[in-house]
């Protein structure tokens, strides 16, 4: 019996114990709450204004959270009023140029807010385009494009202008569609670009065709749109119609030589399999100008798949004010894509 009551009293003995521990441990529990500390948020953000487009920047956020394990965080842009994001780095494009104050607000997991801010000038892109002049009495200044593979279906549109200097008049520009040779009498089509009378074909026309075309007359100091496109079966002469600006000129004429009966065969030879090359010359051999040929937005499509898919393009954008546009003389590493013929050819820009 002293046993028993023995090992009774030792179990009340126990169960106290542990309703005193854990009495002990939940009033230490709700006087003296754990605090953990909070996180320190440092925004922090660089800009970078593309290349190609002044308008656009590219905002590369560097912000930083500590004092947590979470240290993730949300990121809220304001561009100065002119849009948001909530991308961690975006790229953003302002719809004008002004003075914008870019503010970054950074919010890390346990809520507390950083932010950075940073003032920055937006100006409207400059227009940049080849320039192409004529500097010299023994030659055109020219801009030459070569494909590698000539296309069969196929249209280039680019836009030209032509600029008068202080002292001369503005003399002709030129563009020829060409195939497997530049030789006039062997291009597909070469219309003759005038400032003060109506432009005319100059190569690759009949008369019937010279007869049934409706040329604008060509003005200076204002950019104009120009359309070629062509269609070639590798048998027959190609085709091809010309659009200046809202003026439909031809439509399906059949390419010829004005060289007469014996340039028929080199003709047929150089363009039945369609274009391969485009030049944008200026002025001629025996002349001096100081006016000069813009050309920009110079897109070259293709259809021989049976879609139409953009071969070549060029806005010069990208490009510096004043390079030259010959690719040099390496042709294993080209400056530019264009043909080691163009000369007087840079890159111009507006002011």
């Amino acid at each position: 019996m002293k046993n028993v009551l023995i090992k009774f009293n030792k179990s009340i003995i126990l169960m106290a114990s542990l309703f005193l521990s854990l009495t002990l441990v939940t009033s230490c529990g709700d006087d003296e709450p754990v605090v953990v500390d909070p996180s320190t948020v440092t925004a922090d953000f660089s800009s970078q204004v593309d290349a190609d487009n002044s308008l656009t920047y590219s905002f590369t956020n560097s912000s930083v959270v500590n004092g947590i394990t979470d240290r993730t965080f949300t990121s809220s842009w304001d561009f100065g009023g002119n849009g948001t994001s909530t991308e961690e780095n975006p790229t953003y494009t302002f719809t004008e140029e002004g003075t914008f104050t870019v503010t970054l607000t950074v919010t890390a997991s346990d809520g507390v807010e950083g932010t950075a801010t940073e003032t920055i000038e937006v100006t409207a892109p400059k227009n940049r385009y080849a320039s192409i002049t004529d500097n010299t009495d023994n030659d055109t200044g020219e801009l030459r494009l070569a494909l590698a593979d000539s296309i069969r279906n196929g249209r280039i549109t680019f836009m030209y202008r032509v600029a008068e200097g202080p002292g001369m008049d503005i003399q002709d520009g030129f563009i020829n569609v060409a195939g497997n040779s530049t030789t006039g009498d062997f291009s597909l089509v070469e219309v003759r670009l005038k400032d003060n009378a109506p432009h005319e074909f100059r190569e690759g026309a009949s008369d019937a065709t010279i007869a049934a075309a409706m040329f604008p007359e060509g003005m200076p100091d204002v950019w104009v749109p120009i359309e070629i496109s062509w269609s070639a079966d590798g048998t027959n002469a190609p085709t091809y119609s010309v659009v200046i600006g809202d003026n439909t000129i031809i439509t399906d004429a059949i390419s010829t030589t004005n060289g007469g009966a014996g340039d028929v065969d080199g003709h047929l030879a150089a363009v039945k399999d369609g274009v391969a090359n485009f030049q944008w010359k200026y002025a001629s051999n025996g002349t001096v100008s100081d006016g000069m040929y813009h050309v920009d937005d110079i897109v070259v499509y293709s259809s021989d798949s049976g879609s139409e898919v953009v071969a070549f393009e060029d806005n010069f954008q990208g490009r510096t004010a004043g390079d030259d546009l010959d690719p040099g003389e390496d042709p294993l590493s080209p400056l530019t894509p264009y043909h080691v013929n163009s000369q007087d050819a840079s890159v111009g820009e507006d002011q």
